[in-house]
């Protein structure tokens, strides 16, 4: 393992780039108090951020650009939470539930609002904002990377989409183009459409979205299946995710918030009736449980299948249907565009000032991502290992293009499925903490929880989340290795510029830039074949890309074989060197702490300080406003 004394200045970066973009995250989440999840509409980075954005060492120009993403906002996913309200509504006007005649007419004004802003919108996909949000993303990679694809356009190299097969997905992808044109790259677009490629993008379930399954006997279909079963068992009575979540959802906070929210639209005699005989509603035609499948009104299922929701949702408890009502709230912020004319709706009203049951809420519906699609169990990889084709791919596209491959651009469209094992996979901010395997939870410290991890829905996957790798190469012969220069890497999350986990080494102390080969090494368990560092690179903390025009795509670099994915207890886990003499060769070549450039520590030490007090503010305010919630 390479050790700790001689990688300081990266550490305190590290810590400062992961404390700022928590801040930032947070920041934004306070600025609305909104406590939206993964609904949380996309940010768009402002222009310090922007302006922030580092050049790649000298003599290195751009070479490629590579991301994924998530779809867009979007509506409902099909008629549920709207169905089930319905269900309950017409339930609580026999019986005259609501508070007040008139709270009951605007409650069921809404609920006909927003089904019919997605009937005419369509069930899932992507609305206004959505298009808007890739819109922008595609502009943006563009004048970030305005070298590479100016000389694209000059070369005939070309750039690719990608895209799960998902309607929405695909119209993200399709926006995502058009705000290329609109860049002024439309030379590159031209003919272009997303190629569905679910066998990369849609890889959780067995069931392509055209509904195919994927084929038999390939790796896709038998790596679907192996998450499919993993999930099933956790899930099951008795699986220790289902323990949790019945622990959770059962706790005197969820019910107290359930009570609160509820209790502003229904008397305390329906509450309390809520799970009895004849208060429990299915998603059916007449909410009984095996009532005929429930369609949304004036939609066609013949060109909208999921205008028909499944039998099977239901809400049994009053925790359920807090729960449901808070589900419509969040979709609310994705539907701007759509809440106009006479479908609108405002379900906003009915939890205002409420900030402690929405941030409690917000957690609630965490807590099932976060166990089934994130970081997971401790001792357990099942939940995003299933991301590992995704990764290869990245780097399969970046050898391809050092071997001469004319592919300038990949981007991927996907959703929070996607994102949110590929967030874990590589230790993204937020997505580096496990919860016990424990499955007989006593207390909140045997179970995901807000004051115990940092993940968060709203941060790791909003609507656009999305992750991209800016590759920037460099002509002629490495005189360290007698090879090609090794092609070198930086991230963006969510369009913030951020260094990999602190197991990778990057090129110099302070940098974001890193070797693909290292990044092979330290994500994948590759032997490290080369010195990750380089000698003298600086750190360039510039506005914008070099106009200098890239290098054509170097000849080939020796290609790491990747593996499956090292063993690993955890996203935490630390990865060793797959060699322990390669670690030994690092600190042989003198990067010993106090050989470290003072600038650049300094540099550090001040991002760090600058971080914690933004994150001291955030926190701050937070606590001054919600003084009864722990973060």
């Amino acid at each position: 393992m390479i050790p700790l004394r001689s990688t300081p200045a990266r550490l305190v970066l590290g810590a400062g780039v992961f404390a700022l973009t928590l801040a930032v995250a947070a920041g934004a989440a306070a600025e609305s108090g909104a406590h939206l999840s993964s609904k949380q509409p996309y940010q768009e980075p402002d222009a310090a951020t922007v302006a922030g954005y580092t050049h790649a060492p000298a003599g290195y120009t751009p070479l490629l650009t590579e991301s994924v993403a998530r779809h867009g906002s979007r509506g409902l996913s099909e008629y549920k939470y709207d169905a089930l309200l319905t269900r309950l509504s017409e339930t609580a006007l026999a019986e005259n539930g609501f508070l007040s005649p008139e709270i009951g007419q605007r409650f069921v004004a809404d609920l006909r609002g927003i089904t019919a802003a997605n009937v005419q919108n369509g069930y899932g996909q992507l609305t206004g904002q959505g298009a808007t949000q890739h819109r922008g993303l595609g502009e943006r990679a563009v004048a970030r990377n305005a070298a590479l694809f100016a000389r694209a356009e000059t070369t005939g190299d070309r750039i690719i989409a990608e895209t799960s097969g998902e309607a929405r997905a695909t119209e993200s992808g399709t926006n995502f183009l058009a705000g290329v044109t609109q860049a002024g790259a439309g030379a590159l677009t031209r003919g272009i459409t997303p190629e569905p490629r679910p066998d990369l993008l849609y890889f959780h379930k067995s069931q392509n979205p055209d509904g195919t399954t994927k084929p038999a006997g390939s790796p896709e279909l038998a790596r679907a299946q192996a998450y499919e079963a993993y999930v099933a068992a956790q899930t099951a009575p008795g699986g220790t995710i289902s323990t949790a979540l019945d622990y959770i959802n059962a706790l005197p906070r969820s019910v107290s918030a359930a009570d609160d929210v509820l209790s502003g639209i229904f008397t305390r005699d329906f509450i309390a009736k809520i799970g009895t005989p004849g208060h429990v509603w299915y998603n059916t035609v007449d909410g009984t449980k095996k009532g005929a499948v429930s369609c949304a009104p004036g939609a066609d299922p013949a060109q909208d299948k999921s205008a028909c929701g499944s039998p099977k949702k239901v809400i049994a408890t009053p925790v359920d249907a807090a729960m449901t009502l808070y589900n419509l709230y969040i979709i609310g912020a994705d539907m701007t565009a759509e809440n106009t004319g006479d479908h609108t709706f405002d379900f906003g009203s009915y939890l205002t000032g409420r900030d402690a049951d929405l941030e409690w809420f917000a957690s609630l519906l965490d807590v099932e991502d976060f166990y089934e699609k994130g970081p997971g169990l401790a001792g357990h990889d099942d939940t995003y290992r299933v991301a590992q084709p995704l990764l290869d791919d990245f780097f399969t596209t970046i050898d391809d293009r050092a071997a001469g491959d004319n592919v300038a651009a990949t981007f991927r469209f996907a959703h929070a499925e996607t994102i949110i094992p590929f967030a874990a996979l590589l230790k993204l901010p937020g997505s580096t903490r496990q919860a016990p395997d424990n499955a007989h939870p006593q207390s909140p410290n045997d179970v995901f929880d807000y004051t115990n991890n940092p993940w968060r829905g709203e941060s790791v996957t909003p609507m656009a989340a999305n992750v991209q790798w800016d590759v920037s190469g460099r002509v002629g012969t490495d005189p360290s290795t007698g090879r090609a220069f090794t092609p070198l890497v930086r991230m963006l999350y969510n369009e913030r510029e951020i260094g990999f986990t602190d197991a990778c080494v990057p090129v110099a102390a302070g940098s974001t830039w890193y070797k693909s080969s290292e990044l092979k090494h330290c994500l994948n368990g590759a032997e490290r074949i080369e010195d990750p560092r380089i000698a003298a690179a600086p750190v360039d903390p510039t506005a914008s890309p070099s106009p200098t025009a890239s290098p054509a795509p170097t000849s080939a670099t020796p290609t790491d074989t990747a593996s499956t994915g090292p063993s690993s207890t955890g996203p935490s886990s630390a990865k060793p060197s797959a060699h322990p003499a390669a670690a030994g060769a690092l600190v042989s070549t003198g990067l010993e702490a106090e050989d470290l450039m003072p600038l650049a520590l300094l540099a550090s030490s001040a991002l760090l300080l600058g971080a914690l007090a933004v994150g001291w503010f955030v926190l701050r305010r937070r606590r001054l406003e919600e003084s009864e919630t722990e973060l």
